[in-house]
């Protein structure tokens, strides 16, 4: 039973315990990208029933969803589509997690009574996730079905389907995401820490490269601080990356850490602050982690495509880390769809605004802008929350999980080259090359 902190303290007991959760479970099988294409039998599907309809209405006015079987956009309301499936499934797995994730908040002291918060609701997003990612993988084999890494599926949730779900505790029509964390917070957290952020280029035909958004102008203390001057210049020139913020503001350590202990995995929380009229905002890329983004304040549009199919042309690319550094991924060839150069397919076309999240896998390709959403209410920035599910990170997949055993057992890995070492800086890990 853990000891209830008093309420002041609880940011700062959230901040030491987001990297020393313990119960660290496998995740994130390492397949091929082909196994991205679902089985056309309706036999070999689940389909799941929901309280909350999913409606026309409800997405298609922000969400385009494109099968990767021909290209045709998918039907939004017929469950036809495997992330239309896991929409349902989340919304009931988030319902049902809503009180568990109220309760944890209550016992870290994030909440008081009866209270709700949004420090709850986070949690309650990531337990449906480990929930869904536990029933998929013991309930079915076909791969269309999974969540995690390159085999699994993207989906996105607007803001008001998790204000339904969230009902039976708030009738107040929004979700407990908005107005979370907002340009005032960050005006404010610039003022009160010592935050440190990079901002990002935006050619969209080479790999995103970054760079520091300040730089010391003394020796002091307030000479080496990065001010709110310094990022609004910035934002200038690209999105403003801050890295593992949850670890410096004390108002968004409580969200990371219900991420790390309902998942009982590794992970951090970053924040990407772009100003309007960005026409890219992050050039194409994919990550080591699986990611949940939150759109706190702003709109974002993001294109999600299927992972790459190049490998005989790039074989050595690491796949989780496509379109970063010397690496490009070009827009135009992924929009040359699955008989193009990279044989990608464009999977979600979607505008996150306040309160939508988006899930996207590891090694899924994808691409942010702000163009088209100049019109929209006023607000300062685009601001969204992106956690990380660090388990490539920290090797916790079944590629190494494979070379311990091979290692603890005295067995020759046959199928690696000669010259495979894991000692070898120079070698690839998920390529072997």
């Amino acid at each position: 039973m853990r000891a209830q902190p008093s309420r002041a303290s609880a940011a700062s007991i959230a901040l030491s315990v987001i990297l020393s959760n313990h119960d660290i479970f496998l995740a994130n099988a390492f397949t091929s990208p082909s196994s991205l294409v679902p089985s056309t039998s309706s036999s070999s599907r689940h389909f799941f029933t929901t309280p909350h309809a999913i409606t026309t209405n409800n997405i298609a006015c922000n969400t385009k969803l494109y099968s990767t079987i021909n290209a045709e956009t998918t039907s939004l309301n017929g469950a036809s589509s495997p992330s239309m499936q896991l929409v349902e499934q989340f919304l009931s797995q988030y319902e049902e997690s809503l009180e568990e994730g109220h309760q944890w908040a209550n016992e870290f002291g994030f909440a008081e009574k009866e209270e709700q918060t949004a420090e709850g609701s986070f949690y309650a997003i990531f337990r449906a996730i480990g929930r869904m990612d536990a029933e998929n993988n013991l309930d079915s084999e076909d791969s269309s079905e999974k969540l995690l890494g390159l085999s699994g599926t993207p989906f996105y949730i607007p803001s008001s389907l998790l204000a339904k779900a969230e009902s039976a505790y708030s009738n107040d029509g929004t979700n407990k995401f908005s107005n979370y964390f907002n340009f005032l917070h960050l005006a404010t957290a610039l003022e009160e820490d010592f935050l440190d952020a990079q901002v990002g280029s935006t050619d969209n035909r080479k790999g995103w490269q970054v760079a520091a958004v300040s730089q010391p102008t003394g020796s002091s203390f307030d000479d080496a601080r990065m001010n709110l001057s310094q990022v609004k210049t910035a934002l200038e020139s690209g999105t403003i990356i801050f890295n593992n913020i949850g670890a410096h503001i004390p108002r968004l350590a409580g969200a990371a850490l219900a991420s790390t202990d309902a998942l009982s995995l590794p992970g951090a929380l970053n924040m990407y602050v772009t100003a309007k009229g960005m026409r890219t905002s992050a050039p194409p890329h994919t990550d080591r982690q699986d990611v949940l983004v939150v759109q706190m304040e702003g709109a974002k549009r993001w294109r999600v495509f299927t992972p790459p199919a190049d490998g005989g042309v790039k074989p050595n690319a690491d796949p989780f880390a496509r379109g970063k550094g010397e690496d490009s991924l070009p827009l135009h060839t992924l929009l040359e769809g699955k008989e193009g150069r990279l044989g990608t397919e464009l999977l979600m076309d979607a505008v996150l605004k306040e309160g939508d999240i988006l899930y996207i896998p590891a090694g899924f390709p994808h691409t942010t802008d702000t163009v088209e959403e100049t019109d929209d209410a006023d607000y300062d920035a685009s601001i969204h929350l992106t956690f990380n599910i660090d388990t490539h990170v920290w090797d916790l997949d079944n590629l190494s999980v494979r070379n311990a055993a091979l290692r603890r057992s005295g067995l020759k890995d046959v199928l690696a080259p000669k010259s495979f070492s894991s000692s070898n800086a120079g070698i690839n890990r998920y390529t072997g090359k």
